[in-house]
């Protein structure tokens, strides 16, 4: 069992996680499980006082992309059973949404763009959303910048200093360094503020697993998704942002954003779903959030 599960794509973005997680453990092998898990036990302290730990376990994905993670993530609820499932590393950022370099992304839903219908007057977009656990949003909602600005422990490439930005981040297979391709997504969501690979994946198999975990995504802004990705002006924001999502995760975490398990009570419902709001068909599960998903031709909320 653990509290949570962050899921990470790359070795630097799992690397820089764990850095912030002092006295964390690698697992040893099972015949069970292909993956390598870290753990560690992180000590907080409630807003009320109350102290105590959450359990965390740390995994990477073996490649990138939606099918890669959501197949970690199933294995990774079906061995831990865990609370929650958070996606943490980097992303490009939206910069007419005011995202900068260094910048860090909260994903109140991911939009998922992949499935398409391909017609002679070009791709139909079937969007697929699934939004963030309602009680971590809370929680990062309230986490001011003097709580995590100070843990970030990499050098900043440039002047100024990472601020976070809230809003839907779209999710594909696809590596964007093509400004007007990501123009296309904006013209259905205005209100993106970034573009990644896996957090569409993870968010599915949180979604659909029997239990449902919630599901939270941190993304640091590596580059802003168009054509200067890559070069040599940009490349060298990719470790900080790697860094600067892992500090915001881990004080996110510090921060005390849950009950402790043995406090919070019954964390599921078996069998109690139920419909939220009949246009984007959220499910709650023992009365939280932690999926919502829009197919083909509904109109998604834009701002």
């Amino acid at each position: 069992m653990a509290d949570f599960v962050i899921v990470t794509a790359l070795e630097e973005e799992r690397e820089a996680m764990l850095r912030h997680l002092p006295g964390h453990r690698r697992l040893p092998p099972t015949a069970e499980d292909v993956r390598v898990y870290y753990q560690a036990e992180l000590p907080v302290i409630l807003s009320g006082g109350e102290t105590g730990a959450y359990q965390l376990v740390v995994v990477q994905l073996l490649g990138m992309g939606r099918v890669q993670a959501a197949t970690a993530t199933a294995d990774v609820i079906r061995r831990w059973q865990p609370r929650y499932v958070l996606m943490a590393g980097i992303a490009g950022g939206v910069a007419r949404k005011d995202a900068r370099l260094g910048d860090v992304l909260i994903s109140e839903q991911i939009v998922d763009y992949e499935l398409q219908k391909l017609t002679a007057e070009g791709a139909q977009i079937r969007w697929q959303t699934y939004r963030a656990d309602p009680r971590l949003l809370a929680a990062s909602q309230n986490l001011g910048a003097g709580d995590w600005q100070p843990q970030v422990q990499a050098a900043r490439p440039g002047d100024g200093r990472p601020k976070r930005l809230i809003g839907p981040v779209a999710s594909g297979d696809k590596v964007i360094a093509f400004g007007a391709a990501l123009e296309q997504y904006r013209q259905h969501w205005a209100a993106l503020i970034g573009v990644e690979m896996e957090g569409a994946g993870v968010a599915a198999a949180a979604f659909q697993a029997a239990e449902p975990p919630g599901f939270f995504m941190v993304r640091g802004v590596s580059d802003l998704a168009d054509e200067d990705k890559g070069s040599t002006g940009v490349e060298p924001w990719r470790p900080y942002a790697c860094d600067v999502a892992a500090a915001y995760t881990a004080a996110l975490l510090k921060s005390g954003p849950v009950p402790f398990a043995d406090k919070a009570g019954p964390q599921r419902q078996a069998g109690g779903t139920r419909t939220v709001s009949a246009s984007h068909g959220g499910v709650a599960v023992g009365g939280d959030v932690h999926g919502d998903i829009i197919t083909g031709g509904q109109k998604p909320q834009d701002s």
